[in-house]
């Protein structure tokens, strides 16, 4: 496994770079996207394999992780479409939920 603050600096660039992954799926035709939010969590999954993590902390935190580049998603397509203040301010809400799932994983991974 690799030393801890490497691991926690791969994650943090991980999820620092849920709004450019979003936006890269967010421009690719709808039919693409499932594909491509497949590939995402592949490589999100292989990175924490390579960094000696075991599947139940791998699944925990990929889900967490998935939900929120989801959330991105939706919050860019929103953004292009301009869909009502009401549905951004959700989709904020589920990104904040999301952002608080993937801190309270990481610091149960720490201990």
């Amino acid at each position: 496994m690799a030393s801890s603050s490497k691991e926690e600096d791969i994650l943090a660039a991980a999820v620092a770079g849920i709004p450019r992954v979003a936006e890269v799926v967010a421009s690719i035709p709808s039919e693409q996207q499932s594909r491509a939010l497949d590939a995402a969590e592949s490589s999100y999954r292989q990175t924490l394999r390579d960094l000696g993590y075991e599947e139940a902390p791998i699944q925990g935190w990929i889900s967490a992780v998935m939900f929120r580049l989801r959330s991105e998603v939706k919050k860019q397509e929103c953004a292009k479409q301009e869909m009502p203040e009401a549905l951004h301010e959700e989709v904020e809400q589920a990104e904040t939920e999301a952002d608080n799932n993937v801190t309270q994983i990481e610091r149960s991974e720490e201990q």
